[in-house]
Formats: C-alpha cells, sequence, structure tokens
C-alpha cells in the first residue's frame, strides 16, 4: 500500500519544467512580439516548483494557491498571470470537494489507462470521488477563463455550453491523433485562455501532457505500490 504523504506536486512541476528547457528555444522562437515566452514558461515552473517545496505538507488546495501566489508577483511575465489564474480556480474547486492529490492522481492515471474506463457497478465511495475530482476539473477549468476575462467569480461557472465546447475540442482534439495524455492537454487548451495566442497554446500543450504523463507515473511509482486507500 502506497502512502498518500508520498504523493508531491514539486517533482511534477519538476518534470514540467524539464520538458520546457528542452522546447526553451523554440518556444521563443514562436513568440514573434517579444521572443521570451519559452524563458517565461521556464520560469514559470522553476516558481511552482519552489512554491511546491515550501508548501509540501499542505492540503492540494493550499499548496496550488500558494504557487498563484507566487506567480502573481512575476509581473514582468504575462504568462506566468494567466497560469495564476488557472490555479486560483482549479485550487478553489479542489477545496471546495476537498480533493487530495492523491485523489487527483489516481484520476488521472485511471484516465490515461489504455482501455477505455469500465464502471464497477457497485456505486462504491471510489466511483463518487472520481466523480468529485471530474467535477472539479471541469469547474476548475471553466472558472479559469471568468478569472482571465475579468468576470466576477461564480460558485458553478460550468454550463452546458462549457460542456458542449469541451466536448467538442475533444473529439477534434481525438481526430487528430496522439496519446490520450496528448489529446487531453489539446483539448484542455483550445477552451482555455491559452487558446489566445499560438506561443501560448504550443507550451500550454507540452506543458499540460508533460503534467498529466508525469502524474500517471507518480501514481503508479515502484511496482506494487499503486494501491492504496
Amino acid at each position: 500500500m502506497q502512502n498518500a504523504l508520498s504523493f508531491e506536486l514539486a517533482p511534477l512541476f519538476q518534470e514540467v519544467g524539464q520538458v520546457l528547457r528542452q522546447h526553451r528555444q523554440a518556444l521563443n522562437l514562436a513568440d514573434v512580439v517579444n521572443g521570451n515566452h519559452g524563458d517565461h514558461m521556464v520560469e514559470i515552473f522553476e516558481l511552482a516548483v519552489q512554491a511546491a517545496q515550501e508548501k509540501r505538507l499542505q492540503e492540494l488546495a493550499e499548496a496550488m494557491d500558494y504557487t498563484s501566489q507566487l506567480l502573481q508577483q512575476t509581473r514582468q511575465n504575462g504568462s506566468a498571470l494567466v497560469y495564476a489564474a488557472g490555479l486560483s480556480s482549479f485550487a478553489n474547486q479542489f477545496r471546495a470537494r476537498q480533493i487530495s492529490l492523491a485523489e487527483l492522481l489516481r484520476f488521472v492515471a485511471s484516465t490515461l489507462a489504455e482501455k477505455e474506463a469500465e464502471s464497477s457497478g457497485h456505486g462504491g465511495a471510489q466511483d463518487l470521488r472520481r466523480g468529485d475530482v471530474l467535477k472539479a476539473l471541469a469547474h476548475g477549468l471553466a472558472g479559469w477563463g471568468e478569472i482571465d476575462h475579468g468576470q466576477p467569480r461564480r460558485g458553478s461557472p460550468l454550463n452546458m455550453g462549457a460542456l458542449f465546447e469541451f466536448g467538442m475540442a475533444y473529439l477534434q482534439a481525438k481526430a487528430g491523433g496522439g496519446s490520450r495524455a496528448e489529446i487531453l492537454a489539446k483539448a484542455a487548451v483550445s477552451v482555455s485562455p491559452l487558446n489566445q495566442s499560438p506561443h501560448r497554446s504550443r507550451s500550454g500543450e507540452l506543458a499540460i501532457q508533460a503534467l498529466l504523463e508525469a502524474m500517471q507515473r507518480q501514481f503508479a511509482g515502484p511496482p506494487g505500490q499503486a494501491d492504496f486507500g
């Protein structure tokens, strides 16, 4: 049995940072306005690692909120402000539903499995929590767009229009092929504020895909240690 406390955000953000460093120059070149988007993305995840390390013993929502606060202080990094808004939105949803990092990792790992998820049919607590995680992610993604556009934050930003938009985005991304992590990353970016510029869209896809894959690996852990709770 794997101890849920062994799951940490910092290594996840660190893996994303490594991927972004590999693409740093290409992302700088893609930024035709300032030529520094790759540098900014690396800075964002360096700060994220720092924040997660400082709050490693805190709940998931508190650690994400703290990361958001640090990113908000980087006023010369516009992309950091966009990610700060996203972290704040997801943190609010995770806090409202008391989602732990362990539960989030379990959800991601099962979603990325190469076979379609099958319901156990027992309606157990684990199935209910999976539903809570899905709702938190969906509401968080919808709320991210509201915050970025300066709209007042609502308790339930998700509506049928947002669900339909994400569903269409997922189908479009799936038609383009790729791994499940790649498809989900493309779909998420297409309905988020990251879609407002080509270079943020590209870096967002890289970052989200890397994060999903890192979460899957961390949940699996050493052989025989993937189950808990």
